[in-house]
């Protein structure tokens, strides 16, 4: 049976010895012991330049600055098992070696398919222009680059886990445009699979029964997203960080490769749909998403 300590009994343990809660999640994150400290009702895990927080209760926490949103929710004691070893190979443990990582971008939408659209604002145009400012910066970086379509085109999203399937990329990143009934929705977010058996966090977003080929990447799609999270947020004006979060989207099922697909803003809210609308705006979130990606690598 798991140990049920509350927060405010913290100082206590520490006094007279006792194991303090989290200490098994630092070894699991490959931290020291006294990484663990308490603020307010949150635990925080500090060391090797990582910073980890976790309300317990609840699956969103923050690491390395940008919202993150576990597979299981925090317990009172430890992080489960399964989350604790993910993080520590998307954030602690070193990039894998990739001396010129091949991408893969996919432009969301595209041909009769505009997508979310407000006014002369749509989705399938933001989206590949984003994608060619993206497709610029790593080119100058020495990455490989590709994109699933031109501006015309729309396959279909198997056609674009083909392409992906045909020539397996280093990273898969599909780029997409928010919209949602309330104007005051905004902010970014990034996705990934959930780990095998774990729901999602959008609504109905039930776990698959069985075992999908993108669960097999998931600590470099991961450490993917949270590097493309962060690096989205440190663009001029920037927006709502609204987490790294997951979904059983196709491109990330079937794409045999570290996938990610990036909302990069509500066209339905006035502040993001002026970053989106101007090619200064679209200019500036696909560089954003480039050096994320040269971050995941460390290039």
């Amino acid at each position: 049976m798991p140990r049920l300590t509350p927060l405010f009994l913290l100082p206590l343990l520490i006094l007279f010895g006792c194991a303090r809660p989290y200490e098994r999640t630092a070894e699991a994150l490959g931290l020291p012991k006294d990484a663990v400290t308490v603020a307010g009702e949150r635990v925080v895990l500090e060391g090797g330049g990582h910073r980890f927080e976790f309300p317990p209760g609840i699956r969103v926490a923050t690491v390395d600055g940008a919202r993150y949103y576990l597979n299981h929710a925090a317990g009172p004691d430890d992080l489960a098992p399964a989350d604790a070893s993910l993080l520590r190979a998307a954030v602690v443990a070193p990039a894998p070696l990739c001396p010129r990582p091949a991408i893969l971008l996919d432009p969301g939408h595209g041909g009769k398919d505009i997508g979310c659209s407000v006014g002369k604002d749509a989705e399938h145009a933001i989206a590949h222009d984003i994608a060619l400012a993206a497709q610029e910066l790593l080119h100058a970086a020495g990455c490989d680059v590709r994109l699933t379509r031109t501006a015309e085109q729309g396959p279909t999203l198997q056609e674009r886990v083909d392409l992906a399937a045909a020539n397996p990329p280093d990273a898969y990143v599909s780029i997409h445009v928010n919209a949602a009934a309330n104007p005051e929705a905004r902010g970014v977010e990034v996705y990934t699979l959930p780990l095998p058996g774990c729901d999602g966090t959008n609504a109905n977003a039930k776990a698959w029964e069985t075992p999908l080929p993108g669960q097999a990447h998931l600590p470099q799609a991961t450490r993917l997203a949270l590097c493309v999270q962060r690096a989205l947020l440190r663009t001029p004006g920037h927006t709502e960080d609204r987490g790294v979060r997951h979904a059983h989207f196709k491109v990330l099922r079937d794409v045999p490769a570290p996938a990610i697909l990036i909302e990069t803003g509500f066209v339905t809210n006035a502040d993001d749909r002026a970053r989106l609308a101007s090619p200064e705006g679209r200019r500036a979130i696909g560089f954003a998403i480039a050096l994320g990606i040269l971050e995941a690598f460390r290039r």
